[in-house]
């Protein structure tokens, strides 16, 4: 995995992705912390859901962090997949700047997952 992209070795790139997928899980989890609160001030139930798929996403995002360092093929596959998803969701709902900063952040991911991804074959 020495190979390098545009000077930047393959291997701190793969090592960016993996800061970035992690600090997208803290965004996800404050995000779910803020909603949590305010479901309980308000005792929404859709906001105790919203709060509840916001953690699952931090997970998710906690687990690609930790497994994408291991180079395997399967892992980026299913990591561009889930990325993906979450660009196409960042778009669907009310979109102001918080929205724009998560989907900027979900596009430099899944960049990042493809150049590195195709350095790893």
């Amino acid at each position: 995995m020495d190979k390098s992209f545009q000077g930047l070795p393959a291997t701190r790139m793969l090592k960016l992705t993996q800061i970035l997928f992690f600090v997208n899980a803290i965004v996800w989890l404050t995000f779910a912390v803020l909603g949590v609160s305010r479901a309980i001030s308000d005792a929404s139930s859709l906001r105790w859901i919203l709060s509840g798929l916001m953690v699952a996403n931090a997970i998710m995002m906690t687990w690609f962090g930790l497994k994408i360092v291991c180079g395997q093929a399967r892992i980026f596959f299913f990591a561009i997949l889930y990325m993906a998803l979450n660009v196409v969701l960042s778009v669907t709902d009310q979109f102001g700047w918080y929205d724009f900063g998560i989907l900027l952040l979900n596009l430099i991911i899944l960049g990042l997952l493809f150049v590195t991804g195709q350095k790893i074959k």
